[in-house]
C-alpha cells in the first residue's frame, strides 16, 4: 500500500512547499507515479453545489492535484439537496471507497450520510464545513473560518472614521455551521464598535437588542441571522438587501459599511448599494477570492475579499486521507467540537485582499493568470522609495538554519526589488540590541527580529518600539513585553508532536530505551517542541512502550499528559543541548556513559533540531552496545538532508523558510500602509497576547526527501549524493 501511494504523498509534499513559495514558479514535472490499485485513489469527494464558483474552484483542484499524481477521482455535487448529498455518498460507499471527503450542504443533515460511512468502515473528512451531532467524522480540513469573520469585520472597522456610521450585517445560510463562525468572528470585532456608536445597525432589530452583548450565545446568533441570511445565494441576497433599501431612511443611507459573508452575496449587495441614489459610498466585505469578484476588487465595486488558498485546503484534504489509507493518525493541530465529539482539525490561514495587495496576493503568488483581469497594472500600489523601510536580526551565523533565513530574505527581498540590511548577535543579546539600535539609527519603520533569548531580547523591543518602529517577532517569540507587534512562526508544537509520531510510529514492543534531548532553556521554542513532542510520546512511555533513560525528572512526570511550564523546565534543564553541537555531543556521551548496556541496544533519540541531531547521531553510532538508533531533527539542513539519505539521521521537520519569510514580509508591508495584519492566532507572551501566523510542517523522511525538498525546488539535486 505505501508504494502504492507514494506518488500522491509526493504530490501532497510538493504541493505543501511550492505553494508556499515567496515568488511563483513553475511546478516541477511529476515523477512517473507507480501504479495504483485500480488505477484509482480509494477516495470520494462531495461538495455542495455547482452553482458557486467556489466549489467549481475546489473541484478543479482536486482534479489537478489527484490527475498530475495519476489518480483517477470521481467528485460528486449535492446541489443543496441533503438526500441527494447521501445518495452520493452510499453511490461511491458501494463503490469502495475507503476514505469520503465531504463539504456538506447542511451540517446536521449530513451526519446520515457520515453515519452510512462509519458503518461501511469508511474514514470522513468534513471539508471547509463540519457535520454536526454525529461521531462519524474523523477529521476536519477547514480554514480557520472564525479568523474570515475577523478579517471581514477588522477591514469595516480599520475604515471607520467617526460616529453614527450605517451598518448592514448579512450572513450565510443558518444551516450551516460555518455562518454562524463567520458571523461570530466578525461580531467579535464589530460589536465594541457598535457598543461605541461607531456603527449603527441598520437592518436587524435582534442585533440592535444584542449590541451590548461582546460574545452571543448560539441562540442569539440564530435569532440575528435568521433576519439576515443571504442562504448563500444571489438572488436571496440581492432581494434582501433591496428590501432593506427601500425600508430605510436617507438618513439611513449615506456612506454605508457592509458585512457581506462572501464574494457572490457580496457583488448582489455591491450593486444593489451602488444602485441606490441616497448611498454615497459603500464599503463592503467578502470571501473566497473568486475571479468575478477579484475584478470587482481591482474596479473598487468590491472593497476586500478574505482569500483561503484551496491548494492549501485540498493539500490538507488529501494528505489527511493519505494518512488514513496507511493506517496513521493525521496531524491535528487543533480540534473542533460538532455538538458530540471534539473532532481533529487542520485550520489553514486566510488572507485579507483589497486592491492594494491583489496582485501580490493572487497574481505573484500563481494563484490566478494575470490574463484573467483587467486594470491589475492601476491597482498595484507601490512602496514609497521602492525599497522596504524593514531591518532583521538573527541569533547567529554559525547554525546553517539562520544562513538559509539569510538567503532567502535576501532573495525574496531582491526579487521584489528592496534592499535589505541582515545582522547577526552571535548568541549575544547585547550585541542583539546594538543590532537593533543600529537598524533604529537608520530610519527602519519595521523590525523582524528572531531572539537570540525570548526574555532578554525584551530590552530591544522595547527600545524600537519607544522609536515608533514595529516588531515583528521571528520564528521565536519575544517574551514579557508589550512592544511585540507580530508573531511569524511555524507551529512549533507540532514540529514537536511530529517529532514524537515519527518515534511512536516506529516503535513495536515494549521497554525501548528513549532517549530525550531539547533546545535552549533560555528559547520559548524549545518549551514548545519539547511539548508538542510529550504530547504524543507521554501515553506510549505510560503504557511501557518506552522508558526514558536520560532524565530523573521525565521519569517522575512521566504519568502526565501535560505538562506546566516549571514541569518542563526542569526535565529540559537535565537534556538542554542549548542547541550547540559541541554541548549536544558532550551530553549524549554522558548518557551513554552512565548507561547500561541493557539501556542501549535499539534505542529512540528524541533530538530537538538538526544540527544537535548529527552530533547525537554520531555520538549513538559510535557506541559498541548501541544496535541501531532512531533520531529526530528539525529544519532540512543540507548536511542533515545527506545524513537522512545516508541513513545516519531517521528524520528531519521541514519548515519550509520561503513561508515564513513571505508571511514576515507580508506582515511588514502591512505595517508600512498602516493595516491591520491578517492574524489567524495569538501567542500570549506573558505580558500580552501577540498577534501571530503559524506556517505548517512536513515530515521528511528517506522516503519521501526527493519529492519534499528536490522537486520542490527547495534544493537542487546537485547538494546530495545517494538520491538516486
Amino acid at each position: 500500500m505505501i508504494k502504492k501511494l507514494l506518488p500522491l504523498i509526493s504530490l501532497v509534499l510538493v504541493l505543501s512547499v511550492v505553494l508556499a513559495a515567496c515568488a511563483p514558479a513553475a511546478p516541477a514535472a511529476p515523477a512517473a507515479p507507480a501504479e495504483a490499485a485500480g488505477g484509482k485513489l480509494a477516495v470520494g469527494i462531495v461538495l455542495p453545489t455547482k452553482d458557486e464558483p467556489r466549489w467549481v474552484q475546489d473541484e478543479t483542484r482536486f482534479k489537478e492535484a489527484l490527475t498530475t499524481a495519476g489518480y483517477e477521482v470521481e467528485i460528486l455535487f449535492s446541489q443543496g439537496d441533503s438526500a441527494k448529498e447521501k445518495a452520493n455518498v452510499e453511490s461511491l460507499i458501494s463503490k469502495g471507497i475507503k476514505v469520503l471527503i465531504i463539504c456538506p450542504q447542511d451540517g446536521k443533515a449530513a451526519a446520515a450520510a457520515a453515519d452510512a460511512a462509519k458503518a461501511a468502515g469508511v474514514k470522513v473528512i468534513a471539508y471547509d464545513r463540519l457535520i454536526t451531532d454525529t461521531d462519524a467524522v474523523d477529521f476536519f480540513a477547514t480554514f480557520n473560518s472564525f479568523s474570515v469573520g475577523q478579517a471581514q469585520g477588522q477591514y469595516l472597522v480599520d475604515k471607520a472614521t467617526g460616529k453614527g456610521l450605517p451598518l448592514y450585517l448579512y450572513a450565510g445560510a443558518a444551516s450551516d455551521n460555518n455562518a454562524f463562525v463567520f458571523f461570530g468572528g466578525a461580531w467579535s470585532v464589530l460589536q465594541p464598535k457598535i457598543a461605541d456608536g461607531t456603527f449603527v445597525i441598520k437592518n436587524s432589530s435582534e442585533a440592535v437588542a444584542l449590541q451590548g452583548k461582546a460574545e452571543l450565545t448560539r441562540d442569539e446568533q440564530a435569532k440575528i441571522i435568521g433576519q439576515v441570511t443571504t442562504d448563500w445565494k444571489f438572488d436571496v441576497a440581492k432581494n434582501l438587501a433591496e428590501a432593506n433599501l427601500t425600508s430605510a431612511t436617507a438618513a439611513d443611507k449615506g456612506d454605508v459599511f457592509i458585512l457581506a459573508p462572501n464574494d457572490g452575496t457580496a457583488r448582489s449587495i455591491a450593486d444593489t448599494f451602488a444602485a441606490d441614489k441616497d448611498v454615497k459610498s459603500y464599503l463592503v466585505t467578502g470571501q473566497d477570492a473568486e475571479k468575478a469578484s477579484v475584478q470587482y476588487v481591482i474596479d473598487g465595486k468590491q472593497s476586500m475579499t478574505v482569500f483561503k488558498d484551496v491548494r492549501t485546503l485540498v493539500k490538507d484534504a488529501i494528505t489527511t486521507a493519505v494518512a488514513f489509507l496507511e493506517g496513521k493518525t493525521p496531524s491535528a493541530p487543533g480540534k473542533e467540537n460538532n455538538g458530540k465529539i471534539d473532532v481533529p482539525a487542520t485550520e489553514s490561514a486566510v488572507v485579507t485582499v483589497t486592491k492594494d495587495n491583489v496582485k501580490a496576493a493572487l497574481i505573484d503568488s500563481g494563484y490566478y493568470p494575470a490574463s484573467e483581469f483587467t486594470g491589475l497594472d492601476a491597482a498595484a500600489e507601490p512602496v514609497a522609495g521602492g525599497k522596504l523601510a524593514v531591518g532583521i536580526v538573527l541569533p547567529t551565523k554559525d547554525e546553517p538554519r539562520w544562513v538559509q533565513d539569510e538567503a532567502r530574505f535576501k532573495e525574496a527581498l531582491t526579487a521584489a526589488g528592496y534592499e535589505v540590511e541582515i545582522l547577526f548577535s552571535q548568541g549575544d543579546s547585547a550585541k542583539e540590541k546594538a543590532n537593533v539600535e543600529s537598524l533604529i539609527s537608520k530610519g527602519i519603520k519595521v523590525l523582524i527580529i528572531c531572539p537570540q533569548d525570548g526574555k532578554a531580547a525584551a530590552a530591544a523591543a522595547n527600545a524600537a518600539k519607544a522609536a515608533g518602529v514595529k516588531v515583528i517577532a521571528y520564528d521565536r517569540l519575544i517574551t514579557d513585553t508589550d512592544a511585540v507587534d507580530f508573531f511569524a512562526t511555524f507551529n512549533s508544537f507540532s514540529v514537536g508532536a511530529a517529532q514524537g509520531q515519527y518515534l511512536v510510529d516506529k516503535a513495536t514492543g515494549k521497554g525501548l530505551p528513549l532517549y530525550l534531548y531539547a533546545g535552549a532553556a533560555s528559547d520559548n521554542n524549545a518549551f514548545v517542541f519539547f511539548g508538542g513532542a510529550w504530547s504524543v510520546l507521554q501515553p506510549k512511555i505510560a503504557d511501557g512502550t518506552f522508558v526514558i533513560k536520560n532524565s530523573s525528572e521525565a521519569v517522575a512526570l512521566q504519568g502526565k499528559p501535560e505538562l506546566t511550564r516549571d514541569e518542563q523546565a526542569k526535565i529540559i534543564g537535565q537534556v538542554t543541548t542549548d542547541w550547540k553541537f559541541d554541548v549536544a555531543k558532550n551530553l549524549a556521551e554522558a548518557n551513554l556513559t552512565t548507561a547500561k548496556t541493557a539501556d542501549k541496544g535499539d534505542v529512540f533519540i528524541l533530538a530537538p533540531n538538526d544540527g544537535t541531531a548529527r552530533a547525537i547521531a554520531d555520538t549513538f553510532a559510535a557506541d559498541k552496545d548501541v544496535k541501531s538508533y532512531l533520531v529526530t531533527g528539525q529544519d532540512a539542513e543540507k548536511a542533515s538532508v545527506q545524513y537522512v539519505i545516508d541513513g545516519k539521521q531517521s528524520m528531519t521537520v521541514f519548515k519550509d523558510v520561503r513561508t515564513l519569510v513571505k508571511d514576515a514580509i507580508t506582515t511588514a508591508v502591512a505595517f508600512l500602509k498602516g493595516e491591520t495584519p491578517t492574524a489567524p492566532g495569538t501567542e500570549n507572551n506573558g505580558k500580552i497576547d501577540v498577534p501571530a501566523t503559524e506556517s505548517a510542517v512536513v515530515t521528511v523522511t528517506k522516503d519521501n526527501v526527493k519529492a519534499a525538498l528536490i522537486e520542490s525546488g527547495y534544493y537542487p539535486s546537485t547538494e546530495f549524493t545517494g538520491l538516486d
